[in-house]
This record gives C-alpha cells, structure tokens and sequence, in this order.
C-alpha cells in the first residue's frame, strides 16, 4: 500500500532541503569560486609616489639620513622617471643638504639628468619623491566566518594572504609581474667548447677545482651521526 504525503509533510520537507543547502552550497552553485591564494588575493601593479622627508638642522645629513638616501637611490637607479628634490627656498643650509643628497644619489646609480631640483616656501625640510611601479594585493584579515567551518572543504577566507603580501613585498621589479624580462644571451664560448668535447666523445660537464663529492647515502648517514 503506497502512502503520499500531504501538503504540510512536502511544504516541510522542501523547507528542510532549502536550509540546507543554502548554507552548504550558498553562491558557489551560481558559477566558479576562486579558491588559491593568486586567485583570491591576486597581486597587481599600481603607481604610486615615494616620499622622503628630510629636517634642515645642521645642513648635513646623519648617518642614518644618508642610509635612507642611498635607499631611495637603489629603488630609484632602475628607474626613468625624474627624481624631485624640493627644498626651502632662502636657505644656505637646505641648499647644502640638498647637495649631499644630489651626490648620495648618483653615487648609487641615480642619472643627473633625472634629479631636478626647486626651491618652494614651505616648512624647513627638504623633500625627495619620485613615482614607481608597485606590487599590491587585497588587505589580509577577512575573519567573518570561523576557521574550522570546513563544509565543503575549502580554505577559510583569508588562506594566503600573508604569503602574496610577502611575495609582492619582495619582488625585485613589480613589472616583471606584468611580462617576463628579456632573456640573456648565451655564452657562445662555453657553448661552442661544450659542443667540441661532445662531438670527441670527452667530459662536456663543467668542473669545480676544488670542489668535494658525497653521495646521498654518504650525507644521510652524516646526517643520522649527528
């Protein structure tokens, strides 16, 4: 004997499928969920402007001043665009100031051409900023659901986040997130002189002097000694 159910038993039984899933599947049904930490917290590149402040006291810069120079400098010698150096206007100290910074700044690989000087009426500081190409990505700290909701089995929502902020704070140059660097050319000598002793049937591996071989099982038990 088949039985049915009624109205009220099917108006509840979709009502406890619809909880459910709601919370189980919720927009991810609708189409692709990014997942991996490149994908949810993709680092992109902006441009934005590097400032450095300097305080006209002495008319000489501190050893800790002139290590912040030759900072600036290293990110700006692989750079084309210009380098401002503002200083107050009426100043012989500024003025000197602004002169060690210049020689600061060529001195570790900052074209003269690039660096322009101004003289504004603004407070007793001289000012150094140039605009550059930075590595960026979504801020960290999306906590709004618990960690260990693990439903679906997929990383909590802030999964990654510290490794792509370190990944773009440690790029060398932002672009090469942009398009891959040219490739160097090779070593024709070398290359010509590998093809030589391969053709004779000699050793075309290239050679330590000095240099000690261990074989794995050797490191290992080195390893287990210790």
């Amino acid at each position: 004997m088949k039985k049915h159910l009624g109205m009220p038993g099917a108006a509840l039984m979709v009502a406890l499928l619809a909880g459910c899933t709601t919370d189980f599947y919720d927009q991810r049904m609708a189409g692709y969920a990014p997942e991996m930490p490149d994908q949810v917290f993709p680092i992109e590149v902006a441009r934005g402007k590097v400032n450095l402040r300097l305080p006209v006291v002495s008319g000489k810069l501190t050893e800790t001043e002139r290590l912040a120079v030759r900072k600036l400098a290293q990110q700006a010698a692989s750079l084309t665009t210009p380098v401002y150096v503002v200083r107050p206007a009426g100043s012989v100290k500024a003025e000197i100031l602004a002169a060690q910074i210049t020689s600061e700044m060529i001195g570790h690989g900052v074209d003269k051409a690039r660096i322009i000087h101004s003289a504004r009426g603004h407070k007793g500081e001289v000012r150094i900023s140039f605009r550059r190409k930075f590595a960026v990505t979504k801020e960290c700290g999306d906590w709004s659901k618990p960690i260990n909701e693990t439903a679906m089995n997929r990383p909590y929502r802030d999964f990654g986040c510290s490794q792509q902020h370190n990944i773009a704070a440690q790029v060398d140059n932002p672009e090469d997130f942009q398009r891959p660097r040219v490739m160097t050319p090779p070593d024709a000598d070398l290359r010509n002189l590998a093809t030589s002793k391969y053709r004779k049937g000699e050793d075309y591996t290239s050679q330590w002097p000095g240099g000690s071989k261990i074989s794995i099982d050797d490191g290992i038990k080195a390893s287990v000694q210790k």
